[in-house]
């Protein structure tokens, strides 16, 4: 039985790629892939290893593997697709994941019943110190893989990024607080003082 990999697919024209980001902000129906083809066989081999890994499968974009993990000349994975421009902003209809041999699921569908059954939004990305944003990255090189019309990721788009992951965040800790006041009350922070002072009173009564 095949072993279902997340994160690979393949574009409309067939060439195989890795699905970063499932879904651009503001950009609903664009993703940000690599076309794995146009890799040296080193970094190939370094995003593949990656992508296989028990940490990438557990995580529901790569993106948020790949910041976090080196490439073998010691430079941050997606530092490094950023900056040597191999982002690619692709239109989601023209990707097909391929988690196996035999299954073959288009990655707008994915996306739209994410979004469905858990209001998930696919758009979240690490923070800026984590991707150096020094300088714009270089033009993406052309290939068969993708349309005329793709284009690198810019650092404004990085940056839209940045700020749906801030705000992902802020929503995401206010819920686990509220859980976490409903199931021990005692812990939410609040004026005490009037009922120790009651206390205090009966006491000294």
């Amino acid at each position: 039985m095949s072993m279902n990999i997340k994160h690979v697919g393949k574009t409309h024209t067939g060439k195989k790629c890795v699905v970063v980001f499932r879904e651009v902000p503001d950009e609903p129906h664009n993703c940000l892939i690599v076309d794995t083809d146009a890799l040296p066989d080193w970094m190939h081999d370094d995003i593949m290893n990656a992508v296989e890994s028990p940490g990438a499968q557990q995580s529901n974009d790569f993106y948020e593997y790949a910041e976090r993990t080196v490439l073998t000349d010691g430079t941050n994975m997606l530092q490094a697709l950023h900056s040597t421009g191999r982002l690619q902003k692709v239109s989601t209809d023209q990707i097909t994941l391929t988690p196996n041999n035999e299954v073959a699921v288009g990655l707008t569908e994915i996306n739209n019943i994410v979004r469905e059954n858990t209001g998930d939004k696919p758009v979240v990305a690490p923070s800026t110190e984590q991707v150096g944003m020094a300088g714009k990255p270089t033009p993406v090189m052309e290939s068969t893989s993708t349309t005329s019309n793709n284009e690198g990721i810019t650092d404004t788009d990085l940056a839209k990024q940045f700020l749906a992951q801030a705000k992902g965040y802020e929503t995401e800790a206010k819920s686990l607080k509220a859980q976490a006041y409903e199931l021990a009350p005692g812990l939410k922070p609040g004026p005490k003082k009037p009922v120790a002072k009651k206390e205090s009173e009966a006491v000294s009564e």
